[in-house]
């Protein structure tokens, strides 16, 4: 009899479990802090789209496919992804447009460059029409300063974006508000666009604002961007996101973006 007891006891206890971890994860996300439940998930995402993203050729890694990430997770996963990715980036501070989902098919494969602080670009890509101009405007650059600036990141894929997007998330301490600061969601980010898309520099040394510790006060500073504050545009190249932007993104003076405006 006792036996039996414990037995229901042990069994109630496991409905009762399962029905407080359904009610969490169900739960609407808090935007600044996910429940410990809606955590474990979107570390489970965060490692499970780390597996994806490690088998495939290391070329190919930043034009993933979003249907093929997404497509790897399983159901519970897959659920809250999709939930997460349905918030509106208004409501988490980020007030730019929606680009696209699409995936860019001009792209010209650009060959991993060693820095001065011993780290890589890795490979990256670009549409051919901005790589044209940045080769241009980088040969301006040399003569003029004789300094350089190298592609840190380019077209960046919508899964690609979404496998970022999770991949930050937990060092943003699951708070989906902190982590729209840096990382946008996927077919909102200019990285993403098909035309006017953009691209994260770094000069030589390896100094881009962001690794190592570094701040964008360190890219400011750079001769190499204020030769682009007074020159790129002539090369079609933007500053996305200068100080106290509209955007409600911090200020990246590395990432600019190509645009094609027309001449008044």
């Amino acid at each position: 009899k006792q036996v039996k007891i414990l037995f229901t006891v042990i069994i109630v206890s496991v409905i009762i479990a399962m029905g407080v971890w359904a009610y969490l994860f169900l739960e609407k996300p808090d935007l600044n802090k996910l429940n410990f439940v809606q955590n474990s998930v979107a570390l489970s995402i965060a490692r499970r789209f780390e597996q994806k993203i490690n088998s495939l050729p290391k070329d190919e890694r930043v034009i993933v496919d979003y249907d093929s990430l997404m497509n790897s997770l399983n159901f519970i996963q897959r659920n809250f992804a999709e939930r997460i990715f349905a918030i509106k980036p208004a409501k988490l501070g980020f007030k730019g447009p929606f680009y696209s989902l699409e995936k860019a098919t001009d792209l010209i494969k650009i060959p991993s460059h060693k820095l001065g602080s011993g780290r890589e670009t890795g490979v990256q890509f670009c549409p051919e029409h901005s790589y044209k101009d940045y080769l241009k405007m980088v040969h301006q650059m040399k003569k003029d300063i004789g300094k350089t600036l190298f592609i840190d990141s380019g077209y960046r894929s919508p899964g690609r974006q979404a496998y970022l997007f999770f991949h930050y998330l937990p060092g943003n301490n699951f708070s989906l508000t902190q982590n729209a600061k840096w990382i946008a969601m996927p077919g909102y980010s200019q990285h993403g666009d098909p035309v006017d898309n953009a691209i994260d520099f770094t000069n030589a040394e390896g100094i881009n604002g962001f690794s190592d510790g570094q701040t964008a006060k360190d890219f400011a500073n750079l001769p190499e961007y204020a030769w682009m504050l007074k020159n790129a545009n002539k090369y079609n190249f933007y500053l996305s996101y200068p100080e106290n932007n509209k955007w409600g993104v911090e200020f990246e003076p590395w990432h600019w973006h190509w645009e094609k405006k027309s001449k008044k």
